[in-house]
């Protein structure tokens, strides 16, 4: 048989029995022990969870050019740790092409089904073993920390003997360090114009311009005042000092850390109820986020913030036909009125739930269920022909590798989807799904706006309706009830002019209960007096008590609307004791004004 032989290493998973020559010479021996006739020879140095390699793709071409029947390698693992679908690849050329896949000692025929189990057993495996490899080399790599040894890549300013394992001060670049301290610290130059000074002298190590993230690592690594800092995966960080020859001094260096977080400080999100939330855009299907803004009041005296619902970038808002700009205030109060019509009135339910839970919602499920069903029937159809696409040099093998992540993310939210749909038919079926389950779920809610700071708010919120949709003027909240069934509330947004109408009546509201309560305090009150108690004007206060009814205990002036009543009873008492009495000496008698008295006594036709 014709046989090319295959050997890898790779650079992070190096072992002794695995070195190239190790291998070619033991493959080499077998070969001729099989009177084998050796094609070539194939190496790589790289990973084998990689398809695109130099060595195989060159053997691969033998392969579909009829020349090779044997493929030889020390081990399959050395052939292969693919995925699953690049595996299905590899197998298909080989398979095709009536290629087999020997090891010393056995030979996998791939087109016998069992052969081929075997393999694909031994693929799993090294995939398995692989990632056991690199636990093991990250535990060692973390003692090695723990005892002060460096490994990996160095700065640039340090040179490293792997034989003696020193670390020796690189002099023609470890200026680099207390230049940069300099500009920063003494001059007060930020990251951006430090790269730009040193763009004007010099390259970095690898010949290129710098960069602000290059000066602002430089600044935070701790190795130039001698300490060896390294993070795992495992969220472990371990700190080992005076392992460097210093740069720097931890005085330095603690300057530095303190202006960095002066100049860089970033405050945490402000609380807002939307904001765990995950809504999506109804009209692109982008992810949209609470944003707060400023904006100034008409005489740009006043900077104040606001929270709108947009998009989360600019990118993303320009590509939106829509384009939504939401002020918040146009949600809220409709969220909580939702909630309360729902747990007090059942007849508002159906304003905001499309469903009655009955036979019409049955009939709806069960046509989402053989909708879905087909869906996952044509992506997974999708997904069987991909490979075919590949072979027939119709697709690239990225774009292979996209596309299938993109369908098993299909796939994936259709199956959730199907399981969503079937779950509450079932609850439905049983009614164990309607109103009142509907009510008590939302019972959680029915004081959040009253008794929950912003923060809780957001928690409460989030929890109850983990995703929302954003469309032109609705919002619809997916409620994921404890049954894990989601029911949509439709939430209708407020146009600008109802927000500013009921903000007005609400702010009225506020400030008619606190002049009563200043009312109850101080009785006797005058309307003026009120109202620079209260800081509002005479005619605000008059207005709210013809929207809410008249203040009690107020003192009766000319702002009052019981005003005429009581000067008519005054008159009248007063002309009953003495009829004869004239404007003037009425006018003195009640304080009330001549012109005044006499306007009253003709609309009220009262004689002396």
């Amino acid at each position: 048989m014709k046989a090319a032989i295959y050997i890898r290493v790779s650079t992070k998973l190096q072992e002794d029995r695995y070195s190239l020559n190790a291998q070619t010479i033991e493959l080499t021996r077998y070969a001729k022990s099989q009177n084998w006739h050796i094609v070539d020879i194939f190496k790589d140095v790289d990973s084998g969870t990689k398809l695109d390699k130099d060595g195989l793709e060159a053997m691969l071409d033998l392969v579909e050019d009829g020349k090779i029947d044997v493929v030889l390698c020390i081990e399959q693992d050395r052939l292969s740790r693919l995925d699953t679908i690049k595996w299905e690849y590899l197998k298909g050329v080989l398979r095709e092409n009536r290629v087999k896949i020997a090891e010393p000692g056995s030979v996998v025929d791939l087109a016998n089904e069992d052969d081929e189990f075997i393999s694909d057993l031994k693929n799993l495996l090294a995939q398995r073993s692989r990632r056991d490899l690199l636990r093991k080399m990250m535990r060692g790599k973390r003692q090695k920390t723990r005892e002060g040894k460096v490994w990996g890549k160095q700065p640039e300013e340090y040179r490293y003997n792997k034989d003696t394992e020193e670390l020796t001060v690189n002099e023609e670049r470890s200026w680099l360090i207390p230049y940069i301290d300099d500009l920063y610290i003494e001059k007060r130059l930020g990251a951006t114009a430090i790269a730009r000074e040193l763009n004007k002298i010099c390259k970095t190590a690898e010949g290129k311009q710098w960069t602000s993230q290059q000066v602002l690592s430089k600044l935070k690594n701790p190795a130039y005042h001698g300490t060896l800092q390294k993070s795992f995966s495992n969220g472990e960080t371990i700190t080992v000092p005076n392992v460097y020859p210093p740069l720097r001094t931890e005085l330095m260096y603690a300057r530095i850390q303190n202006e960095l977080s002066k100049r860089y400080r970033c405050k945490p999100a402000d609380p807002h109820f939307l904001r765990d939330v995950k809504i999506i855009c109804d009209s692109c299907q982008k992810e949209i986020s609470v944003k707060k803004q400023y904006t100034y009041n008409r005489d740009k005296s006043q900077r104040y913030g606001l929270y709108v619902l947009t998009h989360s970038n600019e990118e993303t808002y320009r590509a939106c036909q829509v384009k939504p700009t939401i002020n918040d205030k146009r949600i809220k109060h409709r969220i909580t009125k939702a909630v309360k019509d729902i747990l007090t009135d059942t007849s508002k339910i159906a304003e905001y739930i499309d469903s009655d839970f009955d036979e019409a919602e049955l009939s709806r499920l069960a046509a989402d269920v053989k909708r879905l069903e087909k869906m996952k029937s044509d992506v997974h159809s999708k997904m069987d022909k991909l490979l075919d696409l590949y072979l027939d040099d119709k697709w690239s093998k990225e774009k292979l590798d996209e596309r299938h992540r993109l369908l098993e993310k299909q796939a994936h939210q259709i199956q959730n989807d199907l399981k969503e749909r079937k779950r509450k038919r079932n609850l439905i079926q049983k009614d164990k799904l309607n109103f009142d389950t509907v009510a008590e779920f939302f019972g959680v809610a029915s004081r959040f706006e009253e008794l929950l700071d912003p923060v809780d708010q957001q928690k409460l919120i989030g929890s109850l309706f983990p995703s929302a949709t954003l469309g032109d003027d609705l919002l619809i909240l997916h409620a994921l009830l404890p049954q894990e069934v989601t029911v949509d509330v439709k939430i209708r947004i407020e146009s600008m002019e109802e927000a500013k109408e009921r903000e007005i009546l609400e702010n009225a509201r506020e400030r008619y209960a606190l002049a009563q309560k200043t009312l109850t305090q101080h009785r006797g009150l005058s309307l003026e007096a009120l109202s620079k108690m209260i800081g509002s004007q005479p005619s605000t206060l008059k207005l709210d008590q013809e929207r809410f009814g008249s203040f009690k205990h107020l003192a009766p002036n000319k702002q009052c609307p019981d005003l005429k009543k009581q000067r008519v009873i005054v008159l009248q008492d007063e002309l009953r004791k003495n009829p004869k009495l004239s404007g003037r000496q009425l006018e003195k008698l009640t304080g009330i004004n001549r012109k005044m008295i006499y306007k009253i006594m003709e609309e009220e036709e009262l004689k002396r």
